[in-house]
């Protein structure tokens, strides 16, 4: 896998040449240096690995990397290593593997890696501080919200007084992280309609909802649960009726100023706009390409889900997901 991967980076690194015919280029595969000038260390054939060259890929190395490469012996099974790949590639071209099926697809699909690289990654705009702050201010509700809970309730009427005790005992004797059981018996009981339906679950609501909801004294009494599935031992009565009470869950005040959430937003800007650059960039291909689809003959293909699996012919093809954001018109 490591030499295929060095194998496809020399094939990015060194294309070059003009377009013969849609498709068909000329290819390079010489061996050529990142850095410029330098004493020959190593010559192979009419090339040459220079003293420049080594000194820069000693320097791309981690020093735990470099560390192993002090003695003389060590650098020189390095500069080996090096010359072995070239002979090899060299060997491959000669013996016409540059054409080879897999060659030719594992080489396009690293060359539309790198397009894309310079096309959307590459001297990208950065994101203004304007445009940070007026995200901010369409979302503030995700950055500044206030502490919420969660609750789970049987609610019965004051007639029903009975009745409510006698569950919440019940209740009481259920394990702490029961919500099936409990979702099970507010659906059979409780007298709100809206909870009821949700097997008694509130969702998670400020305090100022859970009172305008269930009336007063569910804040101060939810309070006093410390843990995730403690139940009032008691029935809180207010003027909304007779409630049984459980703990869902707590979330805490959240209140984020715009420059505490400023690199979260400029990374999500930075996605949405580079899904942006994305689409544009294939729709202009596809343009320019006259891409058509005849859905008949597509929609006449059968694809059998129970046949088996044949053996591929050739490497599996390449393929871009579609993009996931409209562009703006």
């Amino acid at each position: 896998m490591r030499f295929t991967s060095l194998f496809c980076a020399a094939l990015l690194a060194l294309f070059s040449g003009c377009p013969e015919k849609a498709g068909h280029v000329s290819v390079d595969f010489r061996h050529r240096s990142p850095a410029q000038g330098g004493k020959p260390v190593a010559s192979f054939g009419s090339e040459t690995i220079t003293d420049a060259e080594l000194k820069q890929r000693f320097a791309e190395m981690s020093p735990f990397g470099r560390a192993r490469f002090q003695s003389m012996d060590q650098k020189k099974e390095y500069v080996d290593g090096l010359v072995r790949f070239e002979l090899l590639a060299a060997e491959a071209v000669r013996r016409g593997l540059a054409n080879d099926s897999e060659v030719v697809e594992t080489t396009k699909k690293v060359m539309v890696q790198q397009l894309l690289k310079k096309e959307l990654d590459e001297n990208a705009p950065p994101i203004a501080d304007r445009d940070v702050l007026a995200y901010y201010e369409q979302r503030k509700g995700d950055y500044v919200k206030p502490a919420m809970t969660r609750l789970s309730l049987i609610t019965f009427t004051v007639e029903h007084r009975a009745k409510a005790e006698k569950l919440l005992q019940e209740v009481l004797k259920l394990p702490p992280l029961d919500y099936a059981t409990f979702g099970k018996w507010a659906r059979e009981n409780s007298e709100d309609p809206r909870t009821q339906a949700l097997d008694g679950d509130t969702r998670y609501l400020p305090d100022e909802a859970l009172t305008q909801q269930f009336g007063a004294g569910v804040v101060e009494a939810q309070a006093g649960l410390k843990q995730v599935g403690d139940v009032l031992p008691k029935l809180l009565e207010n003027e909304k009726g007779l409630h049984i009470i459980k703990l869902q869950g707590r979330q805490a005040a959240l209140n984020l100023t715009v420059e505490q959430a400023k690199s979260s937003i400029t990374s999500v800007l930075q996605n949405e706009r580079r899904e942006a650059r994305f689409q544009k960039l294939l729709q202009a291909l596809r343009q320019k390409a006259n891409y058509r689809v005849d859905e008949s003959a597509l929609s006449a293909i059968e694809v059998d889900t129970q046949s088996a699996t044949v053996p591929a012919k050739g490497p599996l093809p390449g393929f871009i997901a579609a993009p996931t954001t409209r562009v703006e018109k």
